[in-house]
């Protein structure tokens, strides 16, 4: 369990270091969710203003807890016991978190950039 949780610092760590000195926000991503810190990749994404990344690792997190939650649950059909015995925590994806409203709001700002500019530009023929 300690050996675990050192392991997770440490990986916290160096995704830190990777995004703050390198300067290498993939390899930051990759080490944060190894690491199990979804809420510090969603800050990292947060920062760097990249919207459009940010909530399609919102959504990709929440494909993978629907996955596992419902492969949890059809485990313990067939073995006859509670779902409520297990459960996935996926820490920072919670609607109220500030990080996940944050992601969606710059999402929001970009999608309405987005409009905007599309709205705006003359069609394009070939």
């Amino acid at each position: 369990m300690i050996s675990s949780f050192v392991s997770c610092r440490v990986l916290q760590r160096w995704a830190d270091h990777v995004l703050h000195v390198e300067h290498n926000i993939w390899r930051a991503l990759i080490l944060y969710v190894a690491a199990g810190a979804l809420q510090e990749a969603l800050a990292a994404l947060r920062e760097t203003q990249q919207p459009y990344t940010a909530a399609m690792f919102v959504l990709a997190c929440r494909e993978i807890y629907t996955e596992i939650t419902t492969n949890l649950e059809n485990s313990d059909d067939e073995s006859g016991s509670s779902s409520s015995n297990m459960s996935v925590n996926l820490p920072g994806l919670n609607p109220e978190n500030q990080d996940v409203i944050a992601v969606g709001e710059y999402f929001g700002q970009y999608q309405r950039t987005l409009v905007h500019l599309c709205m705006d530009s003359q069609p394009y023929y070939d």
